[in-house]
């Protein structure tokens, strides 16, 4: 990886891309790497209450084949500026036909629960976009509650009294969860070793698995699994239908608890409108749920246990049980997919007549009633996709644009048969007009060179950083988009390793807007002696 680190690294002026060159009047500096990385995965951070994400957020990579990810600079270090984690494909180990890559994004940032986000890049699939829910942990949210307390301990670690607490139900989250200490328990971290203070430090955070917004923050992101233990003890892939679930923590001193000398008690209330796969009707008591647990470190399910549904005392249906160790744990149906084909997904959109839009794509159990899975595409005519890790369970999708229109849906009656599926995407009702942004780029006496691609997001201009959204990828030095309107001014921004930098209140003045960069070409007007030199210099080495 050290060569292609070497072959083409420059900061160049990409204000063009919203000027004409005779009209300059702001300046983006992004550092292009060579164009050897073919394979790239984004990912898109967001606080689920809209707040601005910390600055420290830090990124870690593991799993099978975390040796051929590095960040889209060419760096092994991972970077998150402004929330957005860009990854790129060794080119000597990217996927071939039969071999998909598969590893893990660990994300972790102050006062947030932490992420671990399993990621497959297959054959041919040059280009994805995943979309990451950050939770602060002590923040209620339309889809979670929480709830801390205080354990007293004695001076030999073991809890003074019967300790019980509950999340709150609030407007939005009408269920909650319950923890009971019994008196005697002693806390142990997670090589085994009693902890000891003055009180243990405890939280849950209970999830309304009935609301669309909880399935961006269950486990992993997505309500599919390809590190799954389940009750025959095999490890495969699985599809969950959770009818409730919670994450709890607990720290003495600062130091997380993993396990307890004696079990504790947990009874987590259920979604009433779950149906149970096995009888297709409403949830009653008497019907039996999974248990499972989940392990953020190595983003692992595993069976714990089956549970009996009943009432609680708030006359609510609930499942409780034992448990000797923390985590976060999901009662529910849990359906196995390991044998699954993965439909194959060809999208005709002629009206974006070769350029690109992101749309969201949704996956909706087959009554309409619950969101399944959620994927921003960046859809052209003729795109061809698959739907990775659906049950063998009939589902419908839609396909919707920025202002939730739904452009297109349809039936899968079967997600596991493998079955081609085309999706006739609609034309939005306002006028669609495809803005062309073309740069292009000269090395003396080499001619032009091509850019790498890069992702750039846009909202209206002077709106909160919070709205600006994905506007496309960068192919070539190209984006032609059906999302900017002209006569309209936008505010954009683009990451390359640590950086972020943005063009501000730029006007679309034109249906094309391109221009060439070299050394006697606009190169900025902030340092375009600079740019010059740093233009001249990585040229050598195309």
């Amino acid at each position: 990886m050290k060569k292609f680190i070497k072959l083409f690294s420059l900061i160049l002026c990409v204000s063009f891309l919203f000027n004409s060159c005779r009209n300059p009047a702001y300046e983006l500096n992004v550092l292009f790497d060579a164009d050897v990385i073919q394979y790239k995965a984004t990912l898109i951070l967001k606080d689920a209450t809209g707040k601005t994400l910390p600055n420290n957020i830090a990124v870690s990579i593991s799993g099978t084949d975390a040796a051929a990810i590095y960040d889209f600079s060419g760096t092994k270090a991972i970077f998150a500026p402004a929330g957005v984690i860009t990854l790129g494909v060794a080119p000597k180990l990217v996927p071939v036909s039969g071999k998909t890559l598969s590893f893990n994004v660990g994300i972790t940032a102050p006062g947030y629960e932490s992420k671990n986000i399993p990621v497959t890049i297959a054959f041919n699939q040059f280009s994805q976009v995943i979309n990451v829910t950050m939770l602060q942990t002590v923040v209620n949210t339309p889809a979670s509650s929480v709830a801390t307390k205080d354990i007293t301990l004695g001076v030999d670690g073991k809890s003074t009294v019967v300790t019980s607490f509950s999340t709150p139900n609030t407007g939005t989250v009408a269920q909650s969860t319950t923890i009971t200490v019994p008196a005697g328990v002693q806390f142990k971290s997670a090589d085994g070793t009693i902890l000891t203070g003055g009180s243990v430090s405890a939280q849950a955070i209970n999830f309304s698995s009935a609301s669309p917004a909880a399935l961006a923050l269950f486990p992993g992101g997505k309500l599919s699994g390809d590190n799954v233990v389940g009750a025959d003890g095999k490890t495969g892939t699985s599809f969950f239908l959770p009818a409730g679930f919670t994450d709890i923590q607990m720290f003495v001193g600062g130091v997380e608890v993993k396990n307890f000398s004696t079990p504790i008690a947990i009874g987590i209330q259920l979604d009433p409108t779950f149906k149970p796969q096995g009888t297709g009707a409403a949830l009653k008591a008497g019907d039996v749920l999974s248990i499972y647990s989940y392990q953020t470190a190595t983003g692992q399910f595993k069976f714990e246990t089956t549970g009996i549904v009943g009432y609680d005392a708030a006359n609510k249906l609930s499942v409780t049980f034992s448990t000797n160790h923390l985590t976060v744990f999901i009662v529910g149906d849990v359906v196995n997919t390991t044998t699954c084909k993965a439909p194959k997904v060809t999208y005709v959109a002629p009206w974006l007549n070769g350029s690109s839009a992101p749309l969201t794509v949704q996956i909706l159990s087959a009554d309409g009633a619950k969101v399944l899975a959620s994927n921003t595409v960046l859809v052209t005519d003729g795109k061809v996709d698959s739907f990775v890790g659906l049950p063998p369970v009939a589902v419908k999708y839609q396909v919707l644009d920025a202002s939730n229109t739904v452009l297109a849906t349809g039936t899968i009656a079967d997600p596991c048969a493998g079955a081609d599926i085309v999706i006739t995407v609609g034309t939005p009702a306002n006028p669609v007009q495809n803005v062309t942004l073309q740069l292009n780029v000269v090395c003396p006496g080499k001619g032009s060179i091509v850019v790498p691609n890069f992702d750039l997001f846009y909202k209206v201009a002077g709106a909160p950083n919070s709205t600006y959204a994905l506007l496309g990828t960068a192919v070539k030095g190209q984006i032609k988009t059906a999302l900017l309107k002209v006569g309209s001014s936008y505010d954009f921004r683009a990451t390359w390793k640590n950086e972020i930098k943005v063009v501000n209140n730029r006007l679309i003045s034109s249906i094309d807007l391109s221009t060439t960069v070299d050394q006697n070409g606009y190169l900025g007007d902030k340092s375009p002696n600079g740019n010059k030199a740093l233009l001249i210099e990585a040229c050598k080495t195309q």
